[in-house]
């Protein structure tokens, strides 16, 4: 990986949104969607209770002490306002396979605008071009068409769909799979230029 370990590659800017570390005052901000049935209703996590929020931005808050890390957790912060309005994140699966996932909550009063594509779309660029990763995925509930959707925009492929591979709130549920290479990901860059 390109990676400079001393140094973080985050937070990054995008036209819309800052994507940056999450900070305590972020609290209100992160209850308001995470407590929403709405958006936690494809998530394996939710809607959150006011203590489950505090020990999810104060997990944040505490991992934002350790670098590096494999695992990074962003809050993604409208610049018009100010206000976070949702978060996502990047893990490294395999540092040999330079391979990562990565996932991603909006309120829902920020669906449908091109938020979360945008934002994916910075961690996309930085886990090829900064970190020097090979390949990233993300999964979504099947029934999820706005998070798949996403992905396709983002030039993502359907791999697979794992079937009733997880149970959430006492239901099965079956994944997609999706994924996209370095190379494929390069490619659309020159298409767009």
């Amino acid at each position: 990986m390109t990676e400079d370990p001393l140094k973080p590659w985050f937070p990054i800017r995008t036209e819309r949104l800052l994507l940056r570390e999450a900070r305590l005052s972020d609290y209100d901000d992160v209850h308001a969607y995470g407590a929403d049935p709405e958006v936690s209703k494809f998530m394996d996590w939710g809607p959150n209770t006011p203590e489950v929020t505090a020990q999810v931005v104060g997990r944040w808050v505490a991992m934002s002490a350790l670098w590096p890390r494999d695992e990074v957790n962003l809050a993604v912060e409208l610049l018009e306002t100010g206000r976070v309005i949702g978060s996502i994140r990047l893990a490294i699966q395999s540092k040999a396979n330079r391979t990562a996932d990565f996932g991603y909550t909006f309120g829902k009063d920020y669906w449908r605008q091109g938020i979360a594509t945008e934002a994916a779309g910075a961690i996309i660029e930085a886990a090829f071009t900064t970190l020097g990763l090979h390949r990233v995925f993300a999964t979504c509930d099947v029934r999820n068409v706005g998070s798949y959707r996403v992905m396709e925009k983002l030039g993502m492929r359907r791999e697979g769909t794992l079937m009733k591979d997880q149970e959430i709130r006492g239901r099965w549920r079956d994944t997609h799979v999706y994924a996209l290479l370095a190379e494929e990901w390069e490619a659309r860059r020159a298409e767009r230029a």
